[in-house]
């Protein structure tokens, strides 16, 4: 299973999931041993890389994750063909990956879109798979057909130039999220 988060520098909210998601993977190796999940990220723009935000480097290093090295990667249509999911943060993000690629639109959602239906189907009871890819796969199918259930999806702000407040705002709700994900799976 190969987890693409995707915003729209990868500097900030796109970043914080996908180091935070690989940590917390490697801290619970006794749920997601031979799971086969990784885990990357991009943003929307096309520019030059840059690194992370020095405000997201600061708050993953409080939770003793190492993002200093990180450098922006710019969506294309290869790497998000080579993904089996993609998470967005914002609905506008989601258009623009379908423009350049209509063929992920089955694998494509709203971050909280997401997390909203891994707690959803881990309420109903056991999700249907060995391994923990299996059952994320088998959230990502059974999407369309819960939606009726599930509540409105928020977009997540992007901090970018805004508060120190907005970015930890921003970083614990994406904690929250992927640790949900993580849990209706394990």
């Amino acid at each position: 299973m190969r987890i693409m988060y995707v915003c729209t520098g990868n500097q900030c909210r796109s970043v914080m999931a996908e180091y935070y998601t690989r940590a917390r993977l490697v801290q619970r190796e006794d749920d997601f041993r031979n799971a086969g999940i990784t885990v990357r990220s991009a943003g929307i723009l096309h520019y030059p890389p840059h690194p992370a935000d020095p405000m997201v480097v600061d708050l993953l290093k409080a939770d003793g994750i190492d993002a200093s090295a990180h450098s922006s990667t710019a969506l294309t249509a290869d790497i998000s063909q080579r993904a089996d999911m993609i998470l967005c943060f914002e609905r506008g993000q989601i258009v623009d990956l379908l423009d350049q690629n209509p063929h992920a639109r089955r694998k494509v959602l709203l971050f909280n879109d997401f997390v909203n239906a891994c707690r959803h189907m881990r309420d109903e009871g056991p999700i249907a798979g060995d391994t923990a890819a299996d059952r994320l796969a088998e959230i990502m199918d059974c999407v369309s057909v819960i939606r009726p259930f599930l509540p409105e999806a928020a977009e997540t702000v992007d901090p970018h130039r805004q508060s120190g407040e907005v970015f930890e705002r921003v970083y614990a709700e994406i904690k929250h999220g992927v640790d949900t994900m993580l849990d209706a799976v394990a």
